[in-house]
């Protein structure tokens, strides 16, 4: 077994927290990890790209261009800026929010949400667009939004970790008071996936 992920977004949405919990549910599982960050500006609002791999024989933490098996993007700008680590049919998990950068890209500059959510869709069939901002509002926390995107990762077909591993990974690594509301963000990043319709 072999999975290869690409944590992508903004310095101070809680993409190293996210990385590490599932890095820490892959170990209770038994699988070997390794992991590798790469820090844009070093300051919140700064682009953060964590890859992570699962596997049973791990020779190097950093995942080659065109070769992730999931991207998991906290906004859609930076999931469009990283969409060529994908591999040809991978999966990108969204979150739908748009944070304008300071700098953008020439080739970005005009596009719009939904212009960079059909960027990523040329590359993949397999998109599961998630409004984590939503489930934020809906449960009183803008910080809980990677362990939405956690919960729908969790449910992912091709997703060999147990989903009580990413449970106890969260409350070893969350503090206790904040774990009940990052359970619930969990679940609802889950049924985004399993009962996208409904929610």
């Amino acid at each position: 077994m072999k999975l290869d992920l690409i944590f992508t977004g903004v310095g101070g949405q809680g993409i190293v927290v996210l990385s590490d919990i599932v890095c820490e549910a892959a170990i209770l599982d038994g699988f070997d990890v390794a992991k590798a960050e790469i820090h844009g500006m070093a300051q919140r609002g700064g682009s953060i790209i964590a890859h992570t791999k699962i596997s049973e024989n791990i020779q190097t933490p950093l995942i080659e261009t065109g070769k992730a098996d999931i991207i998991i993007g906290f906004e859609i700008l930076e999931t469009t800026r990283t969409i060529h680590m994908l591999k040809p049919n991978g999966t990108v998990i969204v979150n739908t929010k748009y944070i304008p950068p300071n700098n953008q890209q020439k080739n970005l500059q005009q596009k719009t949400p939904q212009q960079l959510l059909d960027i990523i869709k040329t590359k993949t069939p397999t998109v599961h667009e998630i409004n984590g901002t939503a489930i934020a509002t809906q449960l009183g926390n803008n910080l809980i939004i990677n362990t939405t995107l956690l919960g729908a990762l969790s449910a992912l077909p091709k997703m060999p970790i147990k989903q009580e591993s990413f449970k106890q990974a969260m409350a070893n690594k969350l503090k206790e008071k904040y774990l009940k509301i990052n359970l619930q963000s969990f679940e609802l990043g889950r049924q985004n996936v399993l009962k996208p319709k409904t929610i």
